[in-house]
């Protein structure tokens, strides 16, 4: 008899998978993104006199999404998920990983603020959609490695596929300044990953049925 045993790189990529397995990630994401994209045709139409107020909400917003984008799966995969496929305790990363992580989070956090600082001086907006676009493909190329997550290759089209829309409406009045606020990017990847993780959870759930508790 013949067992497969698989590598810890293996098992680690496939730990890594859980996490979208479910497609509540890629949903609440989703959601999270068409939320942002609303707030910025919002922000967009308001007067002069509201975007401090605006771009208040919108910094809120953000670190509230980034923060708790990760809290909310996890609490649906608690009610749903576990439930059904059980627990999976992901492994703690070793020092020199996290440091690692670390230096490439802040490095990628100086790069966008001297990045706004070069749009503000420079009044190149072009610059900030070019970077976005870069920015989010390569992030979703990133995480499709990582985890071993084929949909994230979809979604770098996505992203770059509206940084050439957005780049081709500039002079659109109606669409242009919100385009260029990354809007349109938000918008499709958000209603993409929206749908993307609506299906996903759809297949898992058919795959994976609740178990039919004992009555005691």
């Amino acid at each position: 008899m013949t067992t497969n045993v698989l590598s810890p790189r293996a098992r680690e990529r496939q730990v890594r998978r859980y996490w979208t397995e479910d497609g509540f990630a890629e949903l609440v994401m989703g959601v999270g993104f068409v939320g942002l994209a609303v707030l910025l045709w919002l922000s967009d139409r308001s007067g002069a006199a509201q975007a401090r107020l605006w771009g208040v909400v919108q910094a809120v917003y953000i670190l509230a999404f980034a923060w708790g984008t990760r809290w909310v799966v996890q609490r649906l995969k608690w009610r749903v998920t576990y439930p059904r496929t059980g627990y999976v305790a992901y492994p703690r990363q070793r020092l020199r990983r996290r440091v690692v992580r670390f230096m490439v989070l802040a490095v990628g956090v100086a790069g966008v603020i001297v990045l706004a600082g070069i749009v503000l001086l420079d009044g190149t907006p072009r610059l900030y959609l070019l970077a976005l676009t870069l920015g989010l493909a390569g992030l979703y190329l990133g995480l499709a490695w990582a985890q071993d997550w084929g949909r994230g290759v979809g979604y770098a089209v996505v992203a770059l596929l509206s940084g050439g829309a957005a780049w081709a409406w500039w002079h659109f009045p109606f669409w242009g300044a919100w385009s260029l606020q990354g809007g349109l990017h938000f918008a499709t990847l958000g209603v993409a990953q929206t749908l993307g993780g609506a299906w996903t959870l759809w297949r898992y759930l058919r795959r994976h049925p609740r178990p039919i508790e004992e009555e005691t």
